[in-house]
């Protein structure tokens, strides 16, 4: 190291001594040598030639601004890093990103075995335009749900998700079948709702809702196009149901048959009655 190196260092330990207000930043040092220099002048025999005791001595800085490196950014947790301070631009993106929640980042909530099951518990208790809500992200990413479902935890949620079904109004029931039956892929939409049980049964339960709602001589009170994607939705799904290998569901509604008997055949009725039982 070099003799310039060398006095560089020196030079910056000594600008970390130096003080600005010395008797509030080292009190017990002041007050040491406040007090000896009393005594030293208390004394009757001391003299001006009398050797002072040697006091540390720093290089005179001139401070210009005075910079408090503490920010605080509202939602932090204690002191903000000495990085972020210098550079807050990450630090403002982060606060304005929780700003900006979108319905996907509840979908990692799903993905887990024990979010699952907390949701299940929750559901009773919350307000039906929450519940269905979260009803609506599990028809629209029930594809996800179902590859990543290792454990196989989804059908703890079903008797929760029925029970919200079986609030639904006929435009609210085909709004959430629209997403579950608007699979980009014919093959992910024939695996998740006829060879998944999870699925299977979910599909079941909005049919068999719909069923009550026209049987129940109640006004539908139905938006524009509703009765006619209500109608290509019963011919889809029993399209593939009599085609399909159906696993057994976590409960048949026994109104179904009679909700394919309003719009089938009874040679299809009968095939769809084989395949269900």
């Amino acid at each position: 190291m070099t003799a310039k190196e060398k006095e560089w260092i020196t030079r910056l330990q000594m600008i970390q001594l130096q003080s600005e207000n010395p008797y509030l930043e080292d009190y017990y040092y002041q007050e040491y040598y406040r007090r000896m220099e009393a005594k030293l002048a208390e004394e009757e025999l001391g003299t001006r030639s009398k050797r002072e005791p040697p006091k540390l001595t720093t290089p005179y800085i001139t401070k210009t601004d005075s910079y408090t490196p503490v920010v605080h950014i509202e939602g932090s947790l204690g002191q903000v890093a000495v990085s972020t301070c210098y550079s807050p631009r990450r630090a403002i993106s982060a606060v304005h990103a929780v700003q900006a929640q979108s319905p996907l980042e509840f979908l990692p909530f799903l993905l887990i075995s024990k979010g699952k099951k907390l949701l299940a518990r929750l559901l009773p208790f919350l307000k039906h335009e929450s519940a269905q809500t979260v009803l609506h992200i599990v028809t629209r990413n029930l594809p996800t749900l179902m590859n990543r479902d290792t454990e196989e935890a989804l059908p703890v949620l079903y008797p929760a998700l029925r029970n919200v079904i079986g609030g639904l109004t006929f435009s609210q029931l085909i709004g959430v079948l629209k997403d579950l039956t608007s699979s980009e892929s014919q093959t992910i939409f024939v695996i998740c709702l006829f060879c998944l049980q999870f699925g299977l049964s979910l599909l079941y339960a909005l049919l068999s809702q719909g069923e009550k709602l026209l049987s129940s001589g109640v006004p539908l009170e139905p938006s524009i196009g509703d009765f006619e994607a209500w109608t290509d939705t019963i011919f889809q799904v029993a399209g593939q149901l009599s085609q399909c290998s159906l696993v057994e569901p976590l409960l048949l509604p026994s109104n179904l048959l009679t909700l394919f008997c309003r719009y089938l055949d009874k040679r299809t009725v009968h095939q769809l009655k084989s395949n269900m039982e």
